[in-house]
């Protein structure tokens, strides 16, 4: 997923406390540029960023496009916007307004015509080609301009939808979802990739934060009691210049920004090659978010929000980097022989922290459900979730553990296309 919220002359920011549904970008400020004391709290977009050109200072309880949306909390925010909860407060059949998601660009990003966005763009070509499934992705019902102090921004009216997959994942309810729920989830993720795909479209960014359920009819349309009764309320964090001067901010120099991947689902080529998302980096990332959907942890997770963490699991699970990757992963002298195997012994005499073991896709699948897991989660299990100490059956371990060899191969081009990723008979196997 009452207070003031991110407008410099009121001195607060608001933190997002429902589930987040957006990456969040790491922005870093040279000592020199900053001209407000740092947050203190993690969670808020960087204040530097309210200047000409950035992010629009918003409000709980600001109205836009005459009065029809009116914000009432926060979702989170990224590079290029913030998020908000927002009420659409025109009349629809049955109800007298709804929750919708309302996304606010920088004003430095809001030049392009609404037809050349891709949240507009794609979601109008999928929806002309395909009569079924269009309601696999979010679409823009709405989207205007506002006028403010950091220049012109263009803001998108969507259906809200949520928690993620992440959060889900993430929740001590559920942890692990069912296996029949699972398998649903990367079926329809699978399929609806599988249109993208065959309109030479690529999502570039799959990841279980940006993989949503469905919000049932009846939440959206709470109350605003309601939904501050569910989430909570905002919190706020005062903001306070360098020079404690009031007033509002001049701008600082212009920061250069580009979209990222969670580190744990980019594909080998993007990180060493710096190529650009492509078809075959989403099935890279679907592989590891289908393996995510059924354990309910990581294929490969950054312990310490570095790289280094996610090239060694790798180099372990699946072997070792084709050259010239291998000689540019520099750290590996320090787990790995050349051939890509442990340094077992070398390890403990070094003294080496989280020292390298050889492992598998088929290994990890079946550590799903060991005991220190289940004893993680064991009697907080919810509805949507498997039963704690239930471990993967044999069969399927084999079936998966084929599809995500295929799925994760560190060339490119030797990876299987969507429409194989598809018709793999483990989307249809019956337990």
């Amino acid at each position: 997923m009452a207070c003031s919220l991110a407008r410099l002359h009121r001195s607060f920011l608001v933190r997002p406390t429902l589930s987040r549904r957006f990456r969040l970008s790491s922005i870093s400020l040279d000592q020199h540029q900053r001209q407000f004391i740092p947050q203190q709290l993690g969670g808020f977009e960087p204040v530097e960023e309210y200047r000409p050109g950035g992010f629009h200072p918003m409000s709980i309880g600001d109205e836009f496009a005459h009065g029809r949306y009116r914000v009432i909390h926060k979702l989170g925010f990224g590079g290029s916007s913030t998020i908000w909860l927002a009420r659409d407060q025109q009349n629809h059949p049955g109800v007298t307004s709804r929750l919708v998601t309302l996304k606010a660009m920088r004003a430095d990003v809001s030049s392009k015509s609404p037809n050349d966005l891709p949240e507009i763009a794609i979601p109008k070509s999928l929806q002309a080609a395909f009569r079924e499934g269009n309601n696999d992705f979010q679409t823009v019902q709405d989207h205007f301009m506002v006028q403010g102090p950091n220049g012109n921004h263009r803001f998108l009216i969507s259906p809200l939808a949520g928690p993620s997959v992440l959060a889900m994942l993430q929740s001590p309810s559920a942890r692990r979802l069912r296996r029949d729920l699972a398998v649903k989830v990367a079926k329809q993720t699978t399929s609806a990739l599988r249109r993208m795909h065959s309109l030479g479209f690529a999502h570039g960014d799959l990841t279980t934060s940006n993989i949503l359920f469905r919000m049932s009819e009846e939440v959206l349309g709470w109350s605003d009691d309601e939904v501050y009764d569910y989430f909570g309320h905002p919190e706020t964090e005062g903001v306070t210049r360098i020079d404690r001067r009031p007033g509002e901010p001049n701008a600082p120099p212009t920061l250069d920004y580009k979209p990222g991947t969670i580190l744990n689902y980019i594909s080998p080529e993007m990180r060493f090659d710096g190529r650009t998302a492509g078809l075959q980096t989403d099935i890279w990332a679907l592989g590891c978010a289908i393996f995510e959907f059924r354990a309910g942890f990581p294929l490969f997770e950054s312990f310490f929000g570095s790289d280094v963490d996610i090239l060694k699991q790798a180099v372990e699970t699946l072997g070792r980097l084709p050259d010239p990757w291998w000689g540019s992963f520099e750290e590996r002298t320090l787990w790995f022989e050349e051939d890509g195997e442990p340094k077992a012994e070398a390890q403990e005499r070094a003294e080496v922290f989280l020292q390298s073991s050889k492992s598998s896709i088929r290994d990890k699948l079946r550590s799903i459900g060991m005991p220190d897991d289940a004893e993680w989660v064991a009697g907080k299990e919810g509805p949507m979730a498997e039963k704690s100490g239930v471990k993967m059956p044999e069969e399927e371990i084999e079936l998966l553990g084929d599809l995500l060899e295929k799925m994760l191969r560190y060339l490119p081009e030797e990876r299987i296309a969507i429409e194989e990723v598809v018709k793999h008979p483990w989307f249809e196997m019956r337990l």
